[in-house]
Formats: C-alpha cells, structure tokens, sequence
C-alpha cells in the first residue's frame, strides 16, 4: 500500500472511529458536550472575560455519565454557567421548575425570593406620593411622566420597544418640561429590549455628535474572530433638545439595553448619574436547543464603551452611589430620587474628567 493510500486510510479509520464514539455517547453527555460546545464556538465574550473554557469542560465532564439524571444534569450544567457571570445566560427545560440565570439577577430573585423579586420587576420604581399632581402614562404604560415640584420634571420607561413610537412620546415629554430647570430620566426596573430606541431617546439630549459605544458580532471558531466594529453615536435628532441638568437614575435591575443606554447618556455633560451600578449584561443572544430539548441562550456579540473597556459581568457604576434598601422599599422611600432632587436644588455636580474625548466635530 502506497504511503498516501495508507495516510487515507487511517484518515477514515480515525473519523470513523471519532463517530463511532460521538454516537455511543449516552444522552446527559451529548447533551453536556452540545452546551460545552455552543459556548466554545459562539460566545463572544470568552475572550475579554478571560476565561479558560477548557479548564471548566475538565471540572464538569467528568460528572456527566450515562446515568446522570435530568436533576443532576441541570445542576452540573448550571454550576458550569454559573462562571460566566452573564444575565444573558439562561438554560431552561421542559420542566417549568427547572430554570437557570447565569448573572447577578438570579442572585437578586434568590435574595428576595422569586415571587417578591417579580412582584418587585413590575413596580414602578417611584410610590407615587412623590408626584403631587399625579402622573401620566403613555405607550401602554411603557412610559410614565410626571412633576417634582414646579421645577422638575421626571421620565420613567421600563422598556425599549418601537423606536419611533418612544421618540415620539420622548419628544412630547421634553416639550411638556421645556421650562423645568432639569430632568429626572429614571431607568430602573428597565428590562431591555432595542438598542436603537435607547439611541433614539439617547439623541432627544445630545448637545452635540460623541461615540458612545462600539459592538462586534463573534464570527469564528476563536476567541476573537469578529465582524468588523459597528460605532453608535448619540447626536441631536430631535424638534427640541433638553441640555439642560439632567439626573440619569440607574440600579441592579436596570438591565441591557438600559445600560447601553446608560453609556450614551452618561457621556453626556450635563447628565450625572445616580444610584447603583447596573446590572452587567449588554450583548444579544441567540437560543440554542440541546439533543435533549432544552433550550440555552448564547451571548454572541461583543459591546464596549468609548475607550475600548467591556462592561460585562460588572455593570456600569453610577457618578454618585446611593441605594434603596429592603425596609426603604417596603415603606416606600425612595432615597436614590430624593438625593438626585437634592443635586439639582442645590447645584449640579462637577467632574474632573466629564467624558470630554468622545465629541465627534464633523
């Protein structure tokens, strides 16, 4: 036999050999290996959370046997997660008591207890007592909008959805306060959702063009195979624009797209923001479904601010901290509004370095 001949064959007896092997894999361990897999060869942040995937696939797979239960399988699958420290990461199964979070939300619903944390999701974060002549919603209650005195006007929207539809209420909004001396925008209890409506909202208090963020689409086997940068930019695009001080008001729960809108209002000047740093996952996902029908979500793109520095698993932290306690909650104070009322009467704050290097001068 000739010695490429003889190369072929042991080629094919070596793939063949590989398939016999991924074929008498039992269930749990194809199951384990498509999740090991699917994160190894889409997850885009891999790379700059400096994590050593293969060291995990050693800890865990050796767990994983053919007799591995559903309960079990779970349990690994979710310690493996877990490292990832990313609220984007979320492994469900057909059993509705079987649900994972692998980010800092799924520590908060077990500090509070699921049933109080959603209960907690769904509040308006603001006892309306703070509003003396009440409040008016808009956009199926997506947005609310009310005064804080005569001199402060305050916006609250617990989604991003629509872009034109939420520029168009942004746009009624700031005529509606066009004479308050600031504006209290409040992103707390924010799930997410479309980036192109933060930018939207975002540009309704523009002063001027600056890059607030760049994004990349992992499109490779390695770590940092990615599509070329996309930069966002937040510029006046609006009838009126409000420059005047502006409170941006952040928490834990203020999660995605409300933070990538938070790094396009906080470039901002005349924007401080207040409160608790967000809740550290900005990238999008895509659903995986495993050999045994659960299903996994894959962050598959990378977000960073203007200097290059990724957010993730951290989350933005706010120019002035101040939080809301349990007790405060249950008596509905709210200190995070109250300091950021206090600010604006007694002077806006000033920065050192007030984000200046990211105007664009066309």
């Amino acid at each position: 036999m000739s010695t490429i001949k003889f190369y072929l064959f042991t080629m094919l007896l070596a793939c063949s050999f590989i398939s016999v092997r991924a074929d008498d894999l039992s269930l749990p361990e194809k199951t384990f290996e498509s999740t090991w897999k699917a994160f190894d060869n889409q997850y885009a942040l891999l790379g700059v959370k400096n994590i050593d995937w293969n060291a995990i696939y050693r800890i865990y797979r050796s767990r994983v046997t053919s007799t591995t239960t559903d309960d079990e399988l779970f349990e690994i699958l979710s310690h493996m997660l877990s490292h990832l420290n990313d609220n984007h990461v979320n492994l469900t199964s057909k059993d509705e008591n079987r649900y994972f979070n692998a980010g800092y939300l799924h520590q908060l619903a077990t500090e509070y207890g699921l049933e109080d944390f959603l209960k907690l999701r769904k509040l308006k974060p603001v006892p309306e007592s703070y509003f003396t002549n009440g409040i008016e919603s808009r956009f199926d209650n997506i947005f609310i909008f009310a005064r804080l005195g005569e001199d402060i006007g305050y916006v609250h929207f617990n989604r991003f959805t629509n872009p034109e539809k939420s520029a168009e209420v942004m746009d009624e909004v700031i005529e509606k306060f066009q004479n308050a001396n600031a504006l209290i925008v409040d992103v707390r209890r924010n799930g997410g959702g479309d980036d192109n409506v933060g930018k939207a909202i975002a540009d309704r208090f523009a002063d001027t063009k600056r890059l607030y963020m760049v994004t990349k689409v992992r499109n490779g086997t390695g770590y940092d195979d990615f599509d070329p940068p996309k930069h966002w930019y937040v510029e006046p695009a609006s009838p009126r624009q409000f420059t005047k001080p502006v409170i941006l008001l952040i928490d834990r729960t203020s999660v995605s797209a409300a933070e990538n809108f938070t790094l396009a209002m906080r470039i901002l000047p005349h924007v401080t923001v207040v409160g608790d740093t967000t809740s550290g996952c900005y990238a999008d996902s895509k659903q995986v479904t495993l050999p045994n029908g659960w299903i996994v979500s894959v962050p598959f793109n990378l977000f960073l601010d203007p200097n290059g520095f990724c957010w993730e698993g951290i989350g933005i932290p706010p120019d002035i901290r101040q939080i809301n306690t349990k007790l405060d909650i249950k008596e509905n104070k709210d200190r995070v509004l109250e300091l950021a009322i206090d600010l604006i009467r007694t002077g806006k704050p000033t920065f050192h370095n007030k984000r200046k290097l990211y105007r664009i001068d066309d």
